[in-house]
This record gives C-alpha cells, sequence and structure tokens, in this order.
C-alpha cells in the first residue's frame, strides 16, 4: 500500500488504524460534516493494493487521506502537508473523534493474538499502523513473524516489513527472498525489496 506523495518539506502522520467505527458511511459523513474539500475518490487502485482511496483537502496545505488496505482489510486516515505543527493538531483532534488503534494496542494485539488467522491480521495491522520512524518494538515483533515456522505468520511479516520500509528489515527481507520454504513467500519477499529502493 502507498500513501499519498510526500516531500522532505511535508509532514506526514502516521497511518491511523480505524477500527468498526471506520465504515465507508462513518467516514464519508465525518468528512460531510468537516466540509472538506473532496480532491479524490477512487474505488480501486489495486497495483497499489488499495480498495479504496479518497483525499481531501482540509486546509489550505494539508490533506486527508481515507484509504482501505486490500491485504490487511484495515481502513487508515493519513494527514500530510505544512506547517508540520497544524498537521500534528489536526491529526490529533481527529483521534480525539474516531479513536484509531494506539500503538500500544496495535502491539499488545501481536502479544495476545492466538493462533495463525489472528496472529496474520494482527501483525499485518501492527505493519501498517506502525510509526514511520523505525521503532524497535514492531520491528521485534514483525521480524519475530517474518521467521515463524508457520508460512501464514510468515507472510503476515513480510508484507506489515513492506508498509514502513525500515531499512532493519532489509537483511530479514532478503533472507526471505532466498530461503524461505515458500516459493510464494521467496517472490513476495523479492518484489518488496525490489520497491524499497522507491520507499
Amino acid at each position: 500500500m502507498t500513501g499519498m506523495p510526500h516531500s522532505a518539506d511535508k509532514y506526514t502522520s502516521r497511518r491511523l488504524v480505524l477500527r468498526g467505527w471506520g465504515s465507508e458511511e462513518e467516514v464519508m459523513r465525518f468528512a460531510d460534516e468537516g466540509n472538506f474539500e473532496l480532491l479524490q475518490d477512487e474505488s480501486s487502485d489495486m497495483e497499489n493494493g488499495i480498495v479504496r482511496d479518497v483525499i481531501w483537502r482540509i486546509t489550505p496545505g494539508i490533506l486527508l487521506q481515507y484509504a482501505v488496505d486490500s491485504r490487511s482489510k484495515c481502513s487508515v486516515f493519513t494527514l500530510t502537508g505544512t506547517p508540520a505543527e497544524d498537521v500534528k493538531g489536526i491529526a490529533e483532534s481527529i483521534e480525539k473523534g474516531v479513536h484509531p488503534w494506539t500503538l500500544e494496542e496495535l502491539l499488545s494485539g501481536v502479544d495476545r493474538s492466538k493462533g495463525a488467522q489472528e496472529i496474520y491480521d494482527a501483525v499485518l495491522r501492527a505493519g501498517i499502523g506502525a510509526p514511520h520512524e523505525f521503532d524497535k518494538r514492531f520491528y521485534k515483533r514483525i521480524r519475530k513473524a517474518v521467521r515463524n515456522k508457520d508460512a501464514t505468520i510468515r507472510s503476515a511479516g513480510i508484507w506489515a516489513a513492506s508498509y514502513s520500509r525500515w531499512e532493519e528489515f532489509r537483511p530479514d527481507l532478503e533472507a526471505a527472498a532466498r530461503n524461505d520454504p515458500e516459493p510464494t513467500l521467496r517472490r513476495d519477499a523479492q518484489v518488496i525489496l525490489d520497491n524499497y529502493s522507491g520507499s
């Protein structure tokens, strides 16, 4: 999944992973009530792993993106723009209104999950909701999944690493691309590595 284009002079919030609140109707109503200016509404961008992608202008210079990720099935809000303090302030306001998964909840969700499918969902959710900057807590849990004996969980770890594209994941992805017992996962890891330079 790719986010909105951003450059060094723009601040981008972490992806705010929505819970049950984040149905499309509620999201669109939230935007209508905020009187946000609709700039883009695409129902499908499967090449980038997005099944819904909507962008609004909240204020001059600050955009809000709502996206539904095809792999994790997560709905997320992301803000980007300048000045950074204004973006952070709006992000905090939105967090208070929609109550997305907190970083601590994303981490504990991985720790508490049982069974391959539940772990798969929790690891992907943690991957998409991880901070942009390297965070050792998320890294340890995702890396553990990449090295799991269960192929389903390894798949979650490999794809969770693709959301942040932290350089720290590169050695594990390279090892998976060379050595994973599953040809599909070897191929997935290589695809992600091939796209790392574009992060």
